[in-house]
């Protein structure tokens, strides 16, 4: 006999919670396209069909059926849906923590020292590898319960945990790190700061008064995370969602300009020559003829 009982605690307010869902299924037909909202880190996992990958500053990339991949906060990807596909989106709103006995400084400082060449990720926004058994299980599991109406915020907050600690028990320490690598440093707390409120804020002097630094101390502590001065690193970043949202998307520049922070079109495009030697429309009008 088939078992129909709801949840016992649907009124439990961590089920009644109103916003965004740590975790989501998401059916999809051929040819759906969106993008990917990444106020927060995601990882993705494709259980069926297969969905093609598009982020800024990146080649496209096809993720098929049993790949997973981490996508970083503050990157800017869309994707398209190759054929019916079911795609999990786990949004991580928590701090990562694999177990008690490895953080992801320890992480980073020991396979970097390990490692005879410097790491040179095949993909800047994201890291990928391949689910095996025991995740495959773990996310059967939750896309089933939440199809039942399993929607406890609290229990799925902890199926996230879960995964990063399978992760840590049957992945070698350095398919974690190439995983992880994007959001990899010496110091993750602060380079988490950095991407999480970098955009709200046109200069590094603002974004350090926010993080309550002397400009000094948050310059050297930046250029020692990133590699590159706060100026060099925002500029870069801002050039690069730029490029993302005239080439993938289908916004009005005077949308594009005020969502990144320039005080008129006019500024927006002046941004565009010094960057690209091109002008918005020039950029968007090469996409349309190489989609043709």
């Amino acid at each position: 006999m088939k078992n129909t009982r709801k949840p016992a605690h649907k009124l439990c307010t961590n089920c009644r919670k109103t916003g965004k869902a740590v975790i989501e299924v998401v059916k999809m037909v051929k040819g759906k396209a969106g993008i990917i909202d990444l106020t927060y880190h995601k990882v993705l996992f494709i259980l069926e069909g297969g969905i093609e990958l598009f982020c800024k500053d990146e080649p496209n990339y096809q993720a098929a059926k049993g790949k997973m991949l981490f996508l970083v906060a503050g990157s800017q990807c869309s994707y398209k849906s190759l054929k019916k596909s079911t795609v999990v989106f786990f949004r991580i709103q928590a701090p990562i923590n694999l177990c008690r006995d490895l953080s992801l400084e320890d992480l980073y400082v020991k396979e970097k020292r390990k490692r005879k060449k410097v790491y040179k990720p095949e993909h800047n926004n994201f890291g990928e590898l391949d689910m095996n058994l025991q995740v495959r299980q773990l996310v059967d599991n939750i896309s089933q319960s939440l199809e039942h109406g399993l929607t406890c915020h609290y229990w799925l907050e902890i199926k996230v945990q879960e995964f990063f600690l399978l992760l840590r028990i049957y992945y070698s320490k350095e398919r974690i790190y190439e995983f992880l690598y994007p959001i990899l440093s010496n110091d993750i707390a602060f380079s988490e700061q950095i991407r999480l409120h970098w955009k709200k804020f046109q200069t590094a002097a603002e974004l350090a008064a926010f993080l309550n630094l002397t400009i000094k101390k948050f310059t050297m502590q930046f250029t020692a995370v990133f590699g590159q001065t706060p100026y060099q690193w925002m500029l870069q970043e801002r050039a690069r969602i730029v490029l993302f949202e005239v080439k993938s998307t289908g916004k009005l520049f005077k949308e594009i300009a005020v969502e990144n922070g320039f005080s008129s079109e006019s500024s927006f495009t002046r941004f565009c020559r010094k960057e690209f030697n091109k002008t918005p429309t020039q950029i968007r009008l090469e996409r349309l003829k190489l989609k043709d």
